[in-house]
């Protein structure tokens, strides 16, 4: 069974950094008490206010059927902390 990480890369308002990062410790809580992914978030050394979530997926099949839903209202919360046109997304897949 393969693994399967997200990695979503972004810039943050610098602005709205404080309220960023109250966010992003509500969804990484939420992530780690719902165990449909486990979710790392790590700030770009040398680069402030840019930041890399990772999530893991414990195998095709559980990245496929995630239902993560309940945290979207904190999603939107956050993206609009968010540089407009500055996020980038990829789908590992472990080989």
């Amino acid at each position: 069974m393969s693994k399967v990480l997200l990695e979503i890369n972004y810039e943050v308002q610098p602005s709205k950094r404080e309220e960023y990062l109250k966010l992003i410790n509500e969804l990484r809580a939420g992530y780690d008490s719902s165990g449909i992914a486990k979710l790392d978030v790590y700030e770009v050394q040398g680069s402030p206010n840019n930041f890399m979530e990772i999530y893991s997926y414990e195998s095709e099949e559980a990245f496929q059927n995630a239902d993560d839903s309940s945290f979207d209202e904190t999603v939107v919360r956050i993206n609009d902390c968010m540089v407009p046109d500055k996020l980038r997304s990829y789908t590992l897949h472990q080989i």
